[in-house]
């Protein structure tokens, strides 16, 4: 193959160019996800009152008001199933975090269900307290 330098050049400069196109793509999908909560995830709850512990899911989609519909889905003892929906509300903190928190009062036996969680790249991660148990969340975003 015979090759002027200018041809080289060219070509040179043309795989540089995509490359670099490709990386701000990238970098632009990345901070896109940075912070929203919108998607699925998939991870682990755990009891700090019990040590009881499981997997859990969620799907989470933006709603018209700014806030996000959450539905988790997991296990208790290893077998029985629970499936709930909550509404989460974002804020942002100083350091430019999202945190989600819901609140839901659960009737006058059980009293209300708290939770607060932020997300870092893609992890979603906080606590949860109901009826006298609190505990963690971890979670990883499904790609």
């Amino acid at each position: 193959m015979n090759s002027s330098p200018r041809t080289l050049r060219s070509l040179t400069l043309r795989i540089v160019l995509a490359l670099s196109v490709g990386l701000v793509a990238c970098s632009a999908s990345a901070i896109a996800q940075e912070g929203n909560p919108q998607g699925r995830w998939s991870g682990r709850w755990q009891s700090e009152s019990t040590g009881h512990s499981g997997p859990m899911n969620v799907s989470i989609r933006p709603t018209s008001n700014g806030n996000y519909q959450a539905r988790f889905t997991g296990r208790f003892a290893l077998v029985i199933p629970f499936a709930y929906r909550a509404e989460l509300v974002p804020q942002t903190t100083a350091q430019g975090q999202t945190v989600l928190t819901s609140s839901k009062k659960l009737g006058p036996i059980l009293g209300s269900y708290q939770m607060n969680t932020h997300i870092i790249g893609d992890s979603l991660s906080g606590g949860f307290q109901a009826a006298g148990d609190r505990g963690t969340i971890t979670m990883r975003r499904v790609r």
